[in-house]
């Protein structure tokens, strides 16, 4: 568990009153949790999971590729698999590893992986190309992560759509981010069939 707080006086009350009534252990300030980095600067944080990434790219013998600097070519087209399936266990694992980290601080690559995502039961080579690309393209972006300042403290929304891009199914994706001083605290997307 991490407990944080702008109040220490707060926090040290929070925990005091935890470890009464739970069996803890204070390890005191926080690096690491759960593969998510995080560094206290001047005037805010960063959350990171490069070295969370570097393993998995290791693991899925992708450490090694070639960096690209986009996660999804916009003029490829996915379609539903109606032949035989390709490696089906191992890009599902491929994909779960791309949400953990979309959903923890790579708000980046959150539009691809949920495409591909919709691959999962029966994946192509082009469905397999795709994902390839998306580890190429988080190789490349190791090192970003999540930024949030102490000032200023606003709330802010965005949004984006793309109409129609499915033209057999007629359906459009749409998207949003809210960001908090200066960092994502939500976001997602759907798709509508018109």
């Amino acid at each position: 568990m991490l407990s944080f707080g702008t109040d220490l006086g707060q926090v040290k009350f929070t925990k005091s009153f935890l470890s009464q009534n739970f069996n803890m252990k204070d390890f005191g300030e926080v690096d690491v949790i759960l593969g998510i980095m995080i560094r206290c600067i001047d005037n805010g944080l960063i959350l990171s999971q490069c070295d969370y990434i570097k393993k998995e790219l290791k693991r899925f013998n992708n450490f090694d590729c070639k960096p690209i600097s986009t996660p999804f070519d916009a003029s490829l087209k996915l379609e539903k698999n109606i032949g035989e399936l390709v490696s089906q266990l191992e890009y599902a694992r491929v994909i779960g590893y791309l949400m953990y980290a979309m959903s923890c601080t790579r708000s980046n690559i959150a539009f691809p992986v949920s495409k591909l995502s919709r691959y999962t039961s029966n994946p192509t080579h082009m469905h397999w190309h795709a994902v390839g690309r998306v580890l190429k393209y988080v190789k490349s972006s190791i090192n970003y992560g999540l930024y949030y300042s102490s000032h200023p403290f606003v709330l802010e929304g965005f949004s984006y759509a793309s109409w129609i891009t499915n033209s057999k199914g007629h359906s459009s994706t749409s998207g949003w981010i809210f960001t908090l001083g200066g960092g994502a605290v939500y976001w997602g997307s759907e798709k509508q069939t018109i």
